[in-house]
């Protein structure tokens, strides 16, 4: 698979796994415009290729992500940063929540501001046993953005995520497990290792059903019971109609594994 030309992002793919990760070591990994702009190329890649099932993010060097780069801000208006938060962020974050694939965050070092987004915006996360999330925002003198308070909360809960926010402490993977921040904790040296061996598992399942099964949870987050069943049903039409049903149901009956063709 082709690499997009976006040094500040890698992308590559093992079997059904693309691994995209952060390239900016020499800034933690900082949110600039050629990291956002490689995210976004990774991401459409991974789409766009029917042979990926499962996506890892992931960052190089110390840590997973330090947040925004803040020399980007330097000088511009508080209407500029508003509009840049609303342009570059916003698309970025509502792209993985969107997507119809498994999007695992491997985080290692430190998830910091904007980073806290990225990470809490996979739907899935294993953190190493060091690694640490830190909602920065307030000791900078900032409220959460970027999505960072609206996962925060959907994640823990109002008054937790107050404590969180309001602290700007550091939060040890422990503790991430814990409050529900991350699945999964890792050795430091196994955690690129334990999350691909994860995605690989779960890229054995049925892609139809993981894509409606994640637009469902997504959708029962801003709806009603009521409105949330009937968007299951709707939901469901694409799989009772898929040949992977079909195969799932033959390799119950015949007790065997389910191979699963996206279809």
């Amino acid at each position: 698979m082709a690499q997009p030309e976006h040094t500040a992002v890698l992308y590559h793919t093992e079997g059904a796994v693309a691994f995209i990760t952060l390239n900016r070591p020499e800034r933690y990994n900082a949110f600039n415009d050629d990291l956002l702009t490689g995210l976004n190329a990774g991401l459409d890649q991974a789409a766009a290729d029917d042979h990926i099932r499962v996506i890892i993010i992931s960052g190089a060097g110390p840590g997973f992500s330090a947040g925004a780069d803040l020399g980007l801000f330097a000088g511009v208006t508080p209407e500029q940063g508003r509009d840049y938060i609303k342009t570059h962020y916003r698309p970025l974050m509502k792209k993985i929540c969107d997507l119809p694939k498994l999007v695992i965050g491997a985080i290692h070092g430190t998830a910091a501001g904007v980073g806290c987004a990225l990470a809490l915006a996979c739907d899935l996360r294993i953190m190493a046993e060091s690694a640490s999330f830190r909602y920065a925002f307030i000791n900078i003198g900032l409220g959460p953005d970027g999505g960072a308070g609206w996962f925060l909360a959907r994640a823990v809960g109002y008054s937790r995520a107050m404590e969180i926010a309001c602290s700007g402490d550091k939060i040890p993977a422990s503790q991430c497990l814990e409050w529900g921040l991350t699945n999964r904790i890792a050795p430091d040296e196994e955690i690129m290792d334990r999350a691909q061996v994860w995605a690989n598992a779960l890229a054995e399942k049925a892609p139809i059903a993981v894509g409606i099964t994640k637009a469902g949870l997504q959708y029962s987050l801003e709806h009603s019971l009521e409105a949330a069943i009937g968007h299951e049903a709707d939901l469901q039409v694409r799989a009772f109609a898929s040949d992977d049903l079909k195969e799932g149901v033959q390799a119950f009956l015949g007790k065997r594994k389910a191979l699963f063709q996206g279809r």
